[in-house]
């Protein structure tokens, strides 16, 4: 029989390890899938439609693309930028906060214990009645050591759900830190490309003032001899000052645009970050990669899938909370009348209350909470279709952007050669005494419209390659990898 029993009360506990590991492996409300994402995406890119050979849809994107340009000093003004931006350090830091945070939540599932030493005196006066048990007239000293231990089961999941929405959480700092190294890195080579095409726009006014100043000094020696009139010389000098004019206007864009690269790099305006230099050529060829690359190469969009997993794990932890739940609290103290007796044994004293919690009236708290975590998993839901719809809309416009700028680069670079013609064919025949003052002017007033339009198409090019980089994601692939390494 005492073989029996001890078989018995072995059985008995074994069963009771079995049940609270049973409730603990538990796990209520949705477990996340994948959304279905067939409605909003496509197989094909629609910039590929036609002959246009400069898009590759069978090539990936390339992760450095501003590496295409060929433009040391802009290679070195991103290193600079992934390495000294204040937003970008900001944003590591997010990360810093949130994966600490998930370490609060982790505490839950965790046994709680801490330490407590206490001194209490208590005297009572000859009269006095009291209800701690002191008689009248006594002084009684108290010294205490122990422990305090508390653990709340997680037996529906709630802390599981918890850390499975921290996870995603976690991951969603990085994708957003990601998707800031993409934006920065666009927003700095789209500064980069202005700034360069400022500098040639003012070279080419440069030019053209010589080239006017030519003619203004011509327009005064025939004043001066007699053969022009005054209304040549004042229509002249009009043409050079409005030329002019336009150089203070062109400087101060130019530091505007400096000073946007050193706020860009964390750095004071007396900063040097940037040298004379000439605008960069456009790839030759630009990967696009497949539609659905979109999902694993854009942050922004495995941003809003990790917040729907977050949200969507969120209605588990808010379900849970309509299940019983089972704590467990107790205490462990030595206590005596004298500092000495706090170490005998026969002072313990020690506590175990286990809890159970039954949710009964909570004036249907629980239930809305449920009702808005699901709502809010919806909205995210339909929140991430609209991020792709518009990841491939951008696309797309960057796209045809492209062509369409290039079409008018080359268009423009026609006539600009057609005005460098006429300028120097309406000044011949001027010279001959066959020609026109007044259309000397109108092509050299012709000419400076047509090289600014032109300078500003080059840069419209570039800035349409560099969001067709943007919008297909990357750039931050090697900005965390050397992160990595430095860890």
């Amino acid at each position: 029989m005492k073989i029996f029993g001890a078989n018995q009360h072995s059985f008995a506990k074994s069963l009771a390890v079995g049940t609270l590991l049973f409730l603990q492996a538990c796990t209520v409300g949705p477990d996340y899938k994948q959304p279905e994402l067939d409605s909003v995406m496509q197989d094909k890119w629609q910039s590929e439609d036609g002959e246009n050979e400069h898009f590759s849809q069978t090539r990936q994107p390339d992760a450095l693309w501003w590496q295409q340009f060929d433009d040391p000093d802009l290679n070195a003004l991103i290193e600079q930028l992934h390495a000294s931006s204040l937003p970008l350090a900001q944003a590591r830091e997010r990360i810093v906060e949130v994966n600490a945070q998930q370490g609060v939540i982790g505490a839950e599932r965790q046994l709680q214990l801490a330490s407590a030493l206490g001194y209490t005196r208590a005297e009572t006066g000859d009269e006095a009645v009291s209800t701690m048990g002191i008689m009248p007239g006594q002084t009684l000293n108290v010294y205490s050591a122990g422990l305090v231990a508390g653990w709340e089961l997680d037996l529906w999941g709630r802390v599981g759900r918890l850390l499975e929405a921290g996870e995603q959480n976690i991951l969603s700092s990085y994708a957003e830190y990601q998707a800031m190294i993409t934006s920065l890195t666009a927003e700095l080579a789209l500064t980069y490309m202005n700034a360069r095409t400022i500098e040639a726009r003012i070279v080419k006014v440069n030019e053209n003032i010589a080239l006017q100043q030519k003619t203004l000094e011509l327009a005064r020696s025939r004043f001066s001899a007699g053969n022009g009139s005054e209304l040549e010389l004042t229509r002249t000098q009009r043409l050079v000052s409005v030329t002019k004019a336009r150089i203070p206007e062109l400087e101060r864009e130019l530091l505007v645009a400096e000073n946007r690269i050193k706020v860009l790099l964390g750095l004071p305006p007396k900063a040097q970050v940037i040298f004379p230099g000439s605008i960069p050529a456009v790839p030759e060829m630009v990967g696009l990669g497949l539609p659905v690359d979109l999902i694993t190469r854009r942050p922004d969009i495995r941003n809003a899938l990790h917040r729907y997993h977050a949200a969507v794990a969120g209605v588990g932890a808010a379900e849970a909370e309509k299940y019983p739940s089972l704590s467990i609290s107790g205490t462990l103290t030595l206590s005596s009348d004298s500092l000495g007796g706090v170490f005998d044994g026969d002072s313990l004293i020690y506590t175990l209350a286990p809890g159970l919690h039954f949710p009964i009236l909570t004036g249907s708290r629980i239930k809305s909470n449920i009702a808005v975590k699901q709502s809010r998993a919806e909205q995210l839901r339909l929140a991430l279709e609209q991020q792709i719809v518009t990841a491939l809309s951008e696309v797309e416009n960057a796209a045809t952007g492209l062509v369409r700028s290039q079409q008018q680069v080359k268009e423009l670079d026609l006539a600009e050669e057609a005005a460098v013609k006429s300028v120097t064919m309406a000044d011949d025949l001027y010279q001959a005494g066959l020609g026109d003052f007044f259309q000397v002017l109108d092509n050299q007033q012709q000419l400076v419209t047509i090289q600014e339009s032109l300078l500003q198409a080059r840069q419209q090019t570039l800035s349409e390659v560099i969001a067709l980089y943007r919008a297909l994601g990357g750039g931050w692939e090697r900005a965390m990898s050397e992160q990595a390494q430095t860890r």
